[in-house]
């Protein structure tokens, strides 16, 4: 498992990319010792990371992504732009505590 600092740090390196299911696991599981694994999702056979996008229909709130990691209990939250019609990452990973109420 991959500690919630580290886990942190390579989402940050999302910044201005566009958020994928894709770009998503190449920045979580960029070492060497998880080639393995980036090599089962490329073939299709292994998901490893999921992420839920939230938008507010009236705009009150800026959307953002909950990017979960099965067997990680944490879920970390990422805020999000729209720029045609994709979406890109545009502030920092932040451990999302909302889960705990």
């Amino acid at each position: 498992m991959i500690k919630k600092a580290d886990v942190i740090e390579r989402l940050n390196t999302l910044i201005g990319r566009e958020l994928t299911s894709e770009s998503l696991h190449e920045a979580l599981f960029c070492e060497v010792k998880h080639q393995k694994i980036l090599r089962r999702y490329q073939a299709g056979s292994h998901t490893y990371v999921q992420y839920k996008l939230h938008i507010s229909s009236d705009g009150s709130t800026p959307p953002f992504a909950d990017i979960i990691i099965p067997g990680n209990p944490t879920t970390f939250r990422v805020g999000l732009e729209e720029r045609d019609m994709n979406f890109h990452v545009i502030s920092e990973a932040k451990i999302n505590f909302t889960y705990m109420r």
